[in-house]
């Protein structure tokens, strides 16, 4: 079976009522070729996870108008082909990595431009459409320090933080993404239409939603799993107590994606929501690309540039150490070590290596992990 052929037969689950992402997924894992007499079988669609009578027999009955939805199709392609309109399905190579394995990906995305493997390493930025200079200043450095190692930008495209983050990437000649909360073919909000056209250049538009789909208030935050999903992890710069940016934020929660937040004014509302994700331990503070990198390290292992300037690094060699905080510092290393162990190993009562881990966390030095562990950082 032909890509559109393919493509055409999962346009048609996506029709079929209550076969969501999800079952569709279950559905084609048991059977990629798509042969009709075991995908469309009612016992063999009852043998499938998640997939009931009653689905079963919406799955038989939409089959009656297969050819009214094919043609449907057939009128899409032709105006993709026309409009530089792409489509990928959950099957192929070129749909994002990261994507591909969170909860309720879409089985087909439209997209404008091109797709990188290297979206793999990519981060998401977002944040309030309002935001203060200093937000458009940490939204600004930050992408151009993320830009500078090649660390692709995901975002929304929505008025402030979002357009900051994908202007700056570009201006940078980073690789940026623009995920819609409309169709591909719709450009929200109109005043981005150049900065739409600039991302079709160097990065791409992707929507999950069919062409013509209008910016539907119930759409964005369907969008935002897909922001959060393709990249490794979430950076939130300035957000208020609700909104769109900790929608973002609780997606990558759920998909086990790192977040950060920026701090801000402790009284200014549109930091509420950083500084709250920051307070009850659901993002790390980050106050240079630093903190980022040196979480993410593992996940970017070989793709951030070898020369990258750790300025965190040079600032720790400069810190100077008493002799009891030398002493622990020496025998930490990345591994946790209890606090039994550390007092053990320096000869240090375990009050004195209290005294002196706290001084070390307070320097930037050590990390404490629940149960009195420490490593160095």
């Amino acid at each position: 079976m032909d890509k559109a052929q393919e493509l055409k037969y999962l346009y048609f689950l996506t029709k079929v009522k209550n076969l969501g992402n999800i079952k569709i997924k279950n559905l084609i894992s048991r059977n990629r070729k798509f042969d009709e007499n075991i995908l469309f079988s009612y016992e063999a669609l009852k043998r499938v996870e998640g997939i009931n009578d009653i689905i079963a027999s919406n799955i038989i009955s939409a089959k009656k108008d297969f050819s009214k939805t094919e043609r449907e199709f057939d009128k899409i392609l032709e105006i993709s082909e026309k409009s530089g309109i792409k489509i990928t399905s959950i099957l192929d190579d070129e749909y994002p990595v990261n994507l591909k394995t969170t909860y309720d990906a879409p089985v087909l995305l439209y997209y404008k431009g091109e797709l990188t493997k290297n979206d793999a390493f990519s981060l998401s930025i977002v944040g309030t459409r309002y935001p203060s200079e200093y937000g458009k200043n940490v939204c600004k450095k930050i992408t151009e320090e993320l830009s500078g190692n090649m660390i692709p930008i995901i975002s929304g495209m929505a008025r402030g933080i979002d357009s900051i983050a994908h202007r700056t990437a570009l201006a940078n000649n980073n690789f940026t993404y623009a995920v819609l909360g409309s169709g591909i073919d719709v450009i929200y909000p109109p005043e981005n239409e150049r900065l739409y056209n600039e991302i079709i250049e160097n990065g791409a538009v992707i929507s999950e939603f069919e062409l013509g789909t209008g910016p539907d208030k119930v759409n964005f935050p369907r969008r935002n799993r897909l922001i959060s999903g393709i990249s490794v992890g979430t950076l939130i710069i300035e957000s208020g107590l609700k909104g769109g940016s900790l929608i973002t934020a609780e997606f990558a929660l759920d998909q086990n994606k790192e977040v950060f937040a920026v701090p801000g004014y402790i009284y200014s509302k549109k930091s509420e929501g950083c500084n709250n994700l920051i307070k009850k331990g659901q993002a790390k503070l980050v106050d240079s690309v630093e903190d980022i990198f040196s979480e993410l390290n593992y996940k970017l292992d070989g793709f951030l540039k070898k020369d990258m300037v750790n300025l965190k690094d040079i600032e720790k060699q400069n810190i100077e150490l008493r002799i009891f905080e030398k002493s622990i510092i020496d025998i930490l290393s990345n591994e946790p070590k209890h606090i039994d162990e550390i007092n053990t190993a320096t000869g240090l009562s375990i009050s004195d290596c209290l005294v002196n881990l706290l001084s070390l966390e307070f320097k930037g030095l050590i990390k404490q992990l629940p149960g009195k562990y420490f490593l160095k950082i």
